[in-house]
């Protein structure tokens, strides 16, 4: 591979550049409260082009790629991960009035992928959502909903996944309060095959959630997870959130979490904390800086595991200053809270009233010395236990809406490893991705 400085270097000046090319689509200002996420680019995907009619269909029509470099950081002649090709999602709602809905969601795509030097082709046909939601029915102001739907958090933290279920949600003004049993996959998910070893663990969750002011959001949660299989991994997840626009410019995110439960035969006693701030400048560009911390605790004994665990339904994504999602932990690196300190700054900029550019660093440090792999992270080095220094990473996010219902974004991430790793597996990792999403 080139050398990885010169190539990070190129690729950040060449996106730099992009981001000054004009517009069509004119936005209002960005908040820094997560809206529609990654998988809703520049829109949500279920907008109602007339209220009145009682059957709604959208869809998405998107084409991209992405690859990691040096996957196990190491210069090999096939050391290159890939990923590329089309996806189609079509979305089916039915509301014949205002207390009913019922709500169908495919996607089928091909994905090429490039592995070991070898590049073979995919097929999926997936059932994503498949639910009925009736309001009013229980009592005023109460939600049922039973099927497959989406559990998402406002940062997807805690989960972003769509999930068979059963929901009661009481929703009044700014507060909404949410109890639900879950299970992943109950029902395969792919439509032309047999899936084998599916999830079989019971997701029991209790989510309240509380609308500070219009661009503030403040939210707690118990997640209670009972594993069905042998690993016998049943954590309890409380946690508090805070998301938002603070006023005089400043915006914020705060994530608080302790777990309780077993580990196999041990008891489970972590937590993880991650805080950040964004100070947005005056000016129609709208330059804004940030900083945040992050730390997931490890470590134990032979009785008590003390090391943090996401609950394995999270995606670490959300909206910072840009129009795109960012992975906040790095889109190289891209861990888990776990084990693991990072600190983060970072700087955006709407250089169009429809784009934005963002440059984001990372600085990794593991908490407990551990010789183990990075929990979550598609690097596939595993750690000497000898150093905390894990590395640093340098990402840049550039999206663009070209007009109404098409956008485009590019991500590059350079990932630098530290002494936490032999010297043999040292090399620096690329990532990057391109996309382009047609909405209807």
């Amino acid at each position: 591979m080139p050398n990885s400085r010169t190539l990070m270097t190129s690729m950040i000046a060449l996106l730099a550049v992009a981001g000054t090319m004009p517009a069509v689509a004119q936005d209002g200002p960005a908040t820094t409260r997560s809206e529609p996420g990654d998988d809703s680019l520049f829109g949500d995907n279920r907008d109602k082009g007339d209220e009145e009619e009682k059957f709604q269909i959208s869809g998405r029509l998107s084409l991209g790629g992405e690859f990691l470099g040096n996957d196990d950081l190491t210069d090999g002649p096939d050391n290159l991960l890939a990923t590329l090709g089309p996806e189609a999602r079509i979305d089916l709602t039915y509301q014949p009035d205002d207390d009913i809905e019922a709500h169908v969601s495919f996607s089928a795509g091909i994905d090429r992928q490039l592995e070991d030097g070898d590049w073979s082709t995919d097929g999926t046909t997936e059932l994503r959502e498949a639910y009925l939601l009736i309001d009013d029915s229980i009592a005023d102001e109460v939600e049922f909903q039973i099927g497959r739907q989406d559990f998402e958090d406002g940062r997807e933290f805690l989960y972003d996944e769509q999930l068979d279920g059963v929901r009661l949600a009481y929703d009044h003004e700014a507060l909404r309060v949410e109890v639900a049993w879950a299970r992943e996959a109950l029902i395969p998910k792919d439509l032309t095959r047999r899936e084998r070893g599916r999830d079989r663990v019971d997701n029991f969750i209790f989510h309240a959630e509380y609308k500070l002011t219009d661009d503030w959001d403040i939210a707690a949660y118990v997640l209670k997870q009972e594993d069905r299989g042998l690993d016998n991994i049943s954590p309890t997840h409380f946690g508090i959130q805070s998301e938002g626009e603070l006023g005089g410019g400043f915006g914020h995110w705060f994530d608080l979490s302790l777990q309780r439960g077993k580990v196999g035969t041990r008891k489970l006693r972590a937590n993880a904390v991650d805080a950040g701030l964004i100070y947005t400048f005056p000016g129609a560009a709208r330059p804004a800086i940030f900083a945040g911390f992050a730390r997931g605790s490890g470590g134990g004994n032979a009785t008590t595991s003390r090391e943090f665990r996401q609950s394995g339904l999270h995606d670490n994504e959300d909206r910072i200053t840009g129009r795109s999602n960012v992975r906040y932990y790095g889109e190289a690196l891209d861990p888990d809270l776990s084990n693991i300190k990072i600190l983060t700054l970072g700087a955006g900029i709407r250089p169009t009233a429809a784009s934005s550019l963002e440059i984001v660093g990372h600085r990794y440090r593991q908490v407990d010395l551990d010789d183990d792999d990075i929990r979550g992270s598609p690097i596939s080095a595993v750690l000497n236990g000898n150093s905390r220094d894990i590395g640093s990473e340098v990402d840049a996010i550039f999206a663009v809406r070209l007009f109404r219902g098409v956008g485009l974004e590019a991500k590059l991430g350079w990932f630098m490893p530290g002494k936490a790793f032999d010297a043999l597996t040292r090399k620096d990792a690329l990532f990057g991705k391109l996309r382009l999403v047609y909405r209807f």
